[in-house]
């Protein structure tokens, strides 16, 4: 069996699969190197030089001013939208049995993506700094919509905050019961369990960070008063489980790239396993700590 999984390695049998099945493995790869360079700048900008609540209107029209700041954004959002909902389609593909609403919950995902490459796209390219700023167009003062995303902003927290709680008593129960939570098996399970739900919890983020970054057209007032929810002090821990999901992801992104390209990567999956984790922790601390002096 081992030898079997080595070859698949050596030759990165996930070229083979046939069909749209190959496409989506293809570009879930090429999506995901491109978003180690795309995906960390931006984190490396927002959560680390600046926190979440600097980045106001005047920041993001003075990034904008550069139209390679525009491209950057651009690629970025069609890199990390796209590839968060297709590695969500294989999501679906596992969970969701029945053919009709399989297929139902496939065409939301495509149309999904049309919708917020499109809304994303025009938000990019047809911002006016001078008339946001007048705060005079349609919508400029409807605060309501921003108002709502802050509100599901505390309630995608409060899941999080709650799931994170139930998780920790549950492995604590199991441990002291004498049982293994979850899988009782190798790391790869773990890892697996992981990166779905990191994957599936930043493509939530993402689609209503695109909706937020729209208000920017609306009026320079209405998308400060967005941003502004980022400086709340309940919503700290989940800005910082942000970018533990993004370092995560991203690593274990790299993990599996290698157990898919490299012989090594199959019989080092533990020990590329607990560096991703040990990394994730290391490279997490420091926003952690930006973020709580900054905003406390």
């Amino acid at each position: 069996m081992a030898s079997i999984i080595s070859e698949r390695a050596r030759s990165g049998y996930g070229a083979m699969i046939p069909g749209t099945d190959r496409l989506a493995w293809y570009f879930l790869r090429v999506s995901g190197i491109s978003l180690i360079f795309l995906a960390l700048s931006h984190l490396f900008i927002t959560h680390y030089l600046n926190v979440p609540s600097e980045t106001t209107f005047d920041f993001v029209a003075n990034r904008w001013a550069n139209p390679l700041w525009r491209t950057f954004d651009w690629v970025l959002l069609v890199m990390a939208l796209w590839h968060g909902l297709i590695g969500l389609r294989y999501s679906i593909s596992d969970y969701i049995r029945r053919a009709g609403w399989q297929a139902f919950a496939m065409a939301v995902v495509f149309v999904t993506g049309i919708v917020f490459t499109g809304l994303g796209s025009i938000t990019i390219f047809t911002f006016n700094e001078e008339a946001a700023a007048a705060n005079e167009g349609p919508l400029a003062d409807a605060f309501w919509i921003a108002d709502a995303l802050g509100g599901a902003l505390y309630v995608f927290a409060i899941g999080t905050y709650l799931g994170a709680a139930a998780i920790a008593v549950w492995v604590i129960r199991s441990l002291r019961a004498g049982n293994v939570p979850v899988y009782n098996g190798d790391v790869g399970q773990y890892a697996w369990v992981m990166h779905r739900a990191t994957g599936i919890g930043v493509l939530f983020f993402l689609i209503i960070h695109i909706i937020d970054i729209m208000l920017i057209g609306l009026g320079a007032e209405i998308y400060d008063e967005s941003v502004a929810f980022y400086g709340n002090v309940f919503l700290l821990p989940m800005e910082i489980a942000l970018v533990g999901a993004v370092i995560y992801h991203t690593l274990n992104g790299i993990r599996i790239a290698l157990i898919d390209f490299w012989d090594m990567g199959t019989h080092r999956e533990r020990q590329l396993f607990w560096a991703a984790l040990i990394g994730t922790a290391l490279l997490t601390l420091p926003s952690a700590i930006i973020i709580f002096l900054a905003e406390l």
